[in-house]
């Protein structure tokens, strides 16, 4: 009897070691999921500023035809980058998360593939939809460039903002997917090093790698040689 009982206390044992490292197993597989997800946030806001940037220009020349490239200034892009930053980052995260739980995270392709399209689709709308949030609080603390009441600043943004979001989403999504595949072959390139799959991954080592790649990019196209910036803005203009 004894022996009996002995038996089904280590089976009970064996098969609560086995369940523990299954369960240990998959939260591992979801930690490594969400740190692919988080690490290209930084590459997703990165891409959303560009984007936006380069937008602030086209729209400069469609106003002036008389308009020769240059930089436009600093201080009216920053005050502008609360919406791409937001938006970016949001739609990058939402759509790592949401490839990853489709593809899993060891796939080759089809994860890094998803968050392009998913990315797509997000981050004009995300964006979108924080524009006139940003354009509302500027026009609110009076840092705007056109002054306008409080009353206007709110009317403008409550009434204006569904037709707004439909038509940057509808007119951004060409942008946005060279954006999401720009910043995940980026990603893909710091996965081979540092990815989710490697036997050490680090989330917090992988953001910063990310966020230093992601501030690189931006800088190289805001502040380096023309020459780079004017083929971005021509690509922009032929989308």
């Amino acid at each position: 009897m004894e022996s009996l009982t002995s038996t089904t206390s280590s089976f009970r044992q064996s098969h609560a070691e086995r369940d523990q490292i299954e369960e240990n197993r998959f939260e591992d597989d979801r930690r490594r999921r969400r740190g692919m997800a988080v690490a290209l946030v930084p590459l997703g806001i990165a891409m959303a500023v560009i984007m936006h940037y380069t937008n602030i220009v086209v729209a400069i020349d469609d106003a002036d035809w008389q308009y020769v490239l240059r930089r436009p200034a600093l201080i009216n892009v920053i005050k502008l980058s609360f919406a791409p930053i937001i938006g970016g980052g949001v739609a990058m995260l939402v759509a790592g998360l949401i490839a990853t739980a489709m593809a899993g995270r060891e796939g080759r392709y089809l994860p890094l593939i998803l968050t392009v399209f998913l990315y797509m689709v997000f981050m004009p709308v995300s964006v979108g939809l924080m524009l006139p949030v940003n354009l509302f609080l500027l026009d609110v603390t009076g840092l705007s460039l056109v002054d306008v009441s409080v009353g206007e600043a709110i009317s403008s943004w409550i009434w204006g903002t569904p037709f707004f979001v439909l038509t940057y989403a509808m007119t951004g999504m060409k942008q946005a997917f060279w954006a999401g595949a720009g910043a995940v072959a980026i990603g893909s390139v710091i996965f081979q090093f540092l990815g989710p799959n490697s036997q050490n991954f680090n989330v917090n080592k992988t953001l910063a790698v990310t966020s230093i790649a992601g501030l690189f990019i931006v800088g190289i196209i805001m502040f380096g040689p023309l020459g780079i910036f004017e083929m971005l803005f021509k690509q922009f203009r032929a989308i």
